[in-house]
């Protein structure tokens, strides 16, 4: 989606649970300082897809095929000592679980030490200056106080705050959210992801997003991926995919979006029947038998990913025009306010 250098490039990824193929063909690309989404439904392949390009997935999960160039390095090819080295220090993971990451025996300050002394040759004084000042930049107020704090004593908003700050510890030039507000209150939410938005603006970090939340998506990303059962159904600008949705799916799921400014007491549209299970993947589109506007086409044989307008799109109907009675409220507004809020 850029003409400048990604710093991080997955080509055509493939993940297998055992013989199963249950990513397939995965591709996007990220400049420095770039914010993309990957979105979908649970189950969709978003967070297999972060786990592979992390080198984390344990068998019998493992990437099967394609490519992930860190700059000029191709993770996948990367013996597990190489990989160490490489996690954290120029690609982090900010999970969707704080309290599951933190080690709830340690002070909060010796955890942050230990991430920045494990691949920085600083001295534990120095490294402890480093994490205060890493809190305080999370927005932690009295840092130093905080370091000697456990993570109990912190909020859940406060804990993924540092879990930011840990995966921040030695300037990443790339850093994987796996839906790092799903577990927060709304406004917690809007403050989390206003600090790793700042913190792509002043420091240049290239982020992805993982999440099934489309408006918080949209006020973030500045491209998106919409993902269906392991396949990118469409790949887009923020603005171009909300103003006009090629396929069938990402419609349906920006109809399914709450829309707080719309009639509240419109029926929200769900989209019917189930994502397919990877046993049951077959050549042609899988989101076929839930889609209205199927065709004998659609299953008939591969559907390959094409241009169409400025998005990539993995659907042979994607040139027809939006059905005005599909359309949802948040289409087409959704995009004035897309970077529009306060992410001071």
């Amino acid at each position: 989606m850029t003409a400048a250098k990604p710093v991080l490039d997955v080509r055509e990824l493939e993940v297998s649970v055992g013989a199963t193929p249950v990513v397939r063909g995965v591709s996007f690309a990220l400049a420095a300082g770039q914010r993309f989404g990957l979105v979908g439904e649970s189950g969709s392949g978003k967070s297999l897809t972060a786990l592979a390009i992390m080198g984390l997935t344990q068998a019998p999960v493992r990437a099967t095929g394609g490519e992930v160039f860190l700059g000029d390095v191709d993770l996948l090819t990367l013996r597990r000592r190489q990989l160490d080295r490489i996690r954290g220090s120029r690609i982090s993971m900010v999970y969707q679980d704080p309290g599951a990451s933190l080690n709830p025996l340690m002070k909060v300050g010796s955890q942050l030490v230990e991430a920045i002394r494990l691949h920085t040759p600083v001295s534990r004084d120095a490294a402890s200056r480093q994490a205060i000042e890493l809190l305080g930049s999370v927005g932690v107020p009295h840092p130093s106080d905080r370091m000697r704090a456990y993570p109990h004593e912190f909020s859940g908003g406060m804990r993924q705050r540092v879990m930011i700050a840990m995966a921040l510890a030695c300037e990443p030039e790339v850093i994987l959210c796996d839906e790092p507000t799903t577990a927060l209150d709304v406004t917690t939410q809007a403050r989390v992801i206003s600090v790793i938005y700042k913190l792509c603006q002043d420091r240049g970090v290239a982020a992805v997003l993982i999440t099934h939340d489309m408006g918080l998506a949209a006020g973030f990303c500045d491209d998106i991926a919409v993902m269906y059962a392991g396949q990118l159904m469409e790949v887009a600008s923020t603005e171009r995919l909300y103003a006009e949705p090629r396929h069938p799916y990402s419609r349906a799921l920006m109809s399914a979006t709450v829309d707080l400014e719309a009639d509240v007491a419109r029926a929200l549209p769900a989209i019917a029947g189930q994502p397919p299970v990877p046993a049951e993947f077959g050549v042609g589109c899988p989101f076929a038998p839930r889609c209205p506007l199927a065709i004998e086409e659609c299953v008939a044989g591969p559907v390959v990913p094409r241009r169409v307008g400025g998005s990539i799109v993995r659907c042979i109907r994607a040139e027809e025009p939006l059905p005005a009675e599909e359309a949802s409220p948040i289409i087409g507004r959704v995009t004035a306010d897309a970077h529009g809020g306060d992410h001071e």
